[in-house]
């Protein structure tokens, strides 16, 4: 993870199955009506996920593992979501939380409420 404590992204109008953007080891999607921001890693061995545009998944090149596009496990050899890092509105801004990561095998309902509504 980079060396700083959070990033901003200012909130521009998108629409789309899914904008996706990868910075300092961060994913930041905007899926749905909503915000998530993820670690670059796959959870299973921190391999770095590629987002596939043509089947709308995160994967894994190492072992295959897939996600939908909210961080999701699908199949492959992981065996949790996707890790996601705090995140927070401030007015046209997303802040992400970079001091900690989210597992859903470990805090589920933090995890499911790291979103922010756009």
């Amino acid at each position: 993870m980079p060396r700083f404590s959070a990033l901003t992204w200012r909130i521009l109008g998108f629409n789309a199955l899914a904008l996706i953007v990868l910075t300092g080891g961060v994913i930041l999607v905007r899926y749905q009506g909503r915000v998530i921001a993820f670690n670059l890693a796959c959870p299973h061995e921190n391999t770095a996920l590629r987002w596939k545009q043509g089947n709308a998944k995160f994967e894994c090149s190492k072992h295959n593992s897939r996600y939908t596009p909210d961080g999701k496990f699908i199949d492959g050899r992981a065996t949790r979501n996707m890790d996601r890092l705090p995140i927070t509105r401030d007015g046209a801004n997303i802040v992400v939380d970079l001091s900690r990561m989210i597992k859903s095998d470990e805090k589920s309902a933090e995890w499911a409420a790291s979103v922010v509504a756009v």
